[in-house]
């Protein structure tokens, strides 16, 4: 099944005004249109939204088949070059009409065209896309769209389509070099013609030691307000070619965005104090252990974050501020970590950890009555409290691409 990621433009209404002389559609449009209605305030235009929605029925649909908008016209193309399965991704721009075309095309698609009745179709706002304000759509808009379409993709960029036939043009660079460093697709179809443009995959060599040798203020960028560079920053120019100023702050540009997410898809990032390095490096031997258990504490922190394993209980002794105690079981040893997990937005809105990694214990540690490792615990429980001292923890996903 091919993820096809589609832009929503307008120009499934536009087509409709070409084609019709009807007053009240062409009112509600421009009214959209000429007064900048974000998508939320859609709910509260409901005479102009139902004009629109009344004239793009079943009928226009059934008429006009793949020349009722760009959207499925592309779709219609790409399902007769490809003739898979789809799941379809329509993602429209904060604006009202974008919202409003992608609640009708979806309803649209898998009722009025055979070709997707089998087909999963989803909708989806990306925050502040909108070409009004030209900060919020480097800032947020952009940043939003590419954090989504990392999303959708979940890794299995050979099965990812990115379709920029319709939505806004602006966005088509940044898409382009998107799909380049993903190694997917990028489709364009012209609407006044049947010509399909697929953009080739150009072998890009990308210097990711700019990103290897900066982990930690790529990593800081995304949780603090920075205004000035470190003085220990490496490749100094191949940064800032990757950053803008907004508001006097430090953010990643719509490519800096790319890249760094392309990035971080190859490695889980964690924090771990001395007395956990050292202890990593005396047992050599259950670094596999000690890995597996650290993606483990990663994956439920994310997919079910209120898992009793993730706070174990230990009667006779509370943990350092903030610290939780992780009970797990690994190759048959019991293993013990203390940690913490500090929860962040990003500045796209998503849910993030910093995990800190305090103290580990594994297999005969933990057998004594759980006394031996508790007592450890606690000696060296102030060893541990000043997250200053920590150091970055990378563990390579299967997944790779770096």
């Amino acid at each position: 099944m091919k993820k096809v990621i589609t832009m929503v433009g307008t120009s499934l209404f536009e087509n409709y005004i070409e084609k019709n002389d009807d007053r009240n559609f062409k009112n509600a449009y421009n009214y959209f249109k000429n007064n900048k209605i974000n998508a939320e305030n859609l709910d509260s235009e409901l005479d102009r939204r139902r004009n629109i929605e009344r004239a793009l029925n079943e009928t226009w649909f059934r008429k006009n088949k793949q020349n009722a908008s760009a959207e499925i016209k592309s779709l219609i193309k790409l399902k007769e070059e490809l003739n898979e399965d789809f799941e379809i991704h329509l993602l429209y721009s904060d604006t009202a009409l974008s919202r409003l075309a992608a609640e009708i095309l979806q309803k649209a698609i898998t009722q009025y065209y055979d070709e997707f009745k089998k087909d999963k179709v989803e909708i989806k706002k990306i925050e502040n896309l909108q070409i009004w304000d030209r900060d919020k759509f480097i800032k947020d808009g952009m940043t939003n769209l590419i954090k989504t379409i990392y999303d959708i993709a979940n890794y299995d960029w050979q099965n990812v389509i990115i379709n920029i036939t319709g939505g806004y043009k602006a966005t088509i660079p940044y898409l382009t070099i998107l799909g380049q460093v993903n190694k997917c697709p990028i489709y364009y179809i012209f609407e006044d013609t049947d010509a399909t443009i697929k953009i080739p995959y150009v072998p890009i060599d990308i210097k990711w030691r700019v990103f290897e040798e900066n982990e930690g203020f790529f990593m800081d960028l995304e949780r603090k307000n920075i205004s000035e560079l470190p003085a220990g920053i490496n490749f100094r120019d191949e940064v800032q070619s990757l950053l803008e100023i907004v508001d006097n702050l430090y953010i990643l540009n719509p490519l800096g965005v790319t890249l760094w997410e392309k990035y971080k898809e190859g490695f889980v990032l964690f924090y771990i104090s001395p007395v956990a390095d050292d202890y990593i490096k005396d047992n050599k031997e259950r670094k596999t252990i000690i890995e597996k258990s650290f993606l483990e504490l990663h994956r439920r922190l994310y997919s079910n974050p209120d898992n009793p394993d993730l706070d174990h209980r230990i009667s006779g002794w509370q943990p350092p501020e903030r610290f939780k105690i992780f009970k797990h079981k690994e190759e048959n040893l019991q293993v013990r970590i203390l940690y913490r997990a500090d929860k962040w937005k990003t500045g796209y809105g998503s849910t993030e950890y910093s995990i800190y990694i305090g103290l580990i214990a594994i297999g005969q540690e933990v057998h004594n009555v759980e006394s031996e490792y508790i007592e450890s615990f606690k000696q060296n429980q102030k060893r541990i409290e000043n997250l200053n001292e920590y150091k970055i923890y990378k563990i390579k996903k299967e997944v790779s691409h770096v």
